[in-house]
């Protein structure tokens, strides 16, 4: 696959383009289109994706063996760097966009709704069956770590358990996708100690 073609054809979809019409502004948008937001989170996937942030060297080791593995023959970094385009597709949805007295805005169900879109925007772009079922999947979770959820100490099962056992993929979306959010600044912290922490990468106790 090459991965800056299949960008490019991607924000040229007309059902990507309509996240323009989506303008967000609460404590995570400052009156910013969806369209921009996604494009930024995929720029900074782009850039986070050599694995700056992780300063561990035996995690640092464990992450690059992650993002270099291969899925029917696409690397798992170029899959994060799609996920990350597309993780707010769902809010291209009439509808969707919600305004409350206080004139702040939200999208209900976006992350499961964005789910059910991936195949159809990924259609004819010669990607395998389960690669979009995989970019589908992983964007289903992507909300599923508010701030709250860090306020207290973070279990590592916990996080695995709840993100389907795609918790490296949902936790480097979750860092990107706020990465620039003030009221995601502590749970960004803790994000990054999970990177920096060699059990994170190992599979749950439960698994197999």
């Amino acid at each position: 696959m090459d991965l800056e073609s299949t960008i490019s054809k991607i924000i040229q979809n007309p059902l990507f383009l309509k996240l323009k019409s989506v303008v967000e502004n609460n404590g995570y948008h400052n009156h910013e289109d969806a369209y921009s937001h996604s494009i930024k989170t995929k720029d900074i996937a782009q850039r986070e994706i050599t694995g700056e942030f992780i300063t561990n060297p035996l995690a640092k080791d464990l992450f690059f063996k992650f993002i270099n593995e291969d899925i029917t023959g696409i690397k798992s970094a170029d899959i994060l760097i799609l996920i990350a385009l597309l993780h707010d597709i769902g809010k291209s949805l009439p509808g969707i966009l919600k305004t409350d007295a206080n004139v702040q805005t939200s999208c209900p169900g976006h992350e499961q709704k964005g789910s059910g879109l991936v195949p159809q925007l990924l259609q004819g772009l010669s990607l395998p069956d389960e690669v979009i079922s995989y970019i589908a999947k992983v964007i289903s979770f992507h909300d599923s770590f508010p701030a709250s959820y860090f306020e207290n100490k973070v279990d590592l099962n916990d996080v695995k358990s709840k993100s389907g056992g795609l918790y490296i993929e949902a936790m480097f979306n979750q860092y990107c996708d706020c990465f620039d959010a003030v009221p995601y600044k502590t749970a960004k912290i803790e994000i990054v100690n999970l990177f920096n922490n060699p059990e994170f990468y190992k599979e749950p106790k439960n698994a197999g």
